[in-house]
């Protein structure tokens, strides 16, 4: 919500689609199954990278996901998505889960959520879920997210073989 000390309107609920957030929020209790199975269907990966314990956590992320959707998407302000995305990155690190899965995750979600309606409110999900991907997207260059180089790491250590006390 827009700060009332900067003068700022509050975010109104019916300036974007209504209808379609009240779709979303209809298909809540079986949208987190079919966009975790979508992730899983778009990065085959993240089921060798995450035990069973961390995917259901994944999914029960999901309820809140589409939540925040639902308001980005009800008010027409990608705020809603990106302003959460961005308190969803610590978490994330914590879980120790790669902001590469969080997009494909994202991504599971989107391909369930344009699917649940016509054609015609898809660009009305596309556009807050490509903003949240792409605030997300700047997060991946943190360590931890790729395996780096390795000339680079082994110049950083000081040229010694094996030794990892050097840095």
């Amino acid at each position: 919500m827009p700060h009332p000390a900067l003068g700022l309107p509050p975010s109104d609920d019916s300036a974007g689609q209504p209808a379609v957030a009240a779709r979303l929020r209809a298909a809540a209790d079986r949208l987190p199954a079919v966009a975790l199975a979508a992730a899983l269907r778009i990065d085959p990966s993240l089921r060798d990278r995450h035990d069973e314990l961390m995917l259901r956590r994944l999914l029960r992320d999901y309820e809140r996901h589409i939540e925040q959707l639902a308001q980005a998407v009800a008010s027409g302000d990608d705020r809603f998505v990106v302003v959460y995305g961005e308190t969803l990155v610590p978490t994330y690190r914590r879980r120790k889960v790669r902001m590469n899965d969080v997009v494909s995750l994202l991504r599971g979600l989107e391909e369930a959520a344009v699917a649940i309606g016509p054609a015609a409110d898809a660009d009305a999900i596309r556009s807050p879920m490509r903003a949240w991907r792409q605030r997300m997207r700047g997060h991946r260059r943190l360590p931890g997210d790729h395996a780096g180089n390795a000339v680079a790491r082994f110049v950083w250590k000081g040229a010694g073989l094996g030794d990892d006390t050097v840095v």
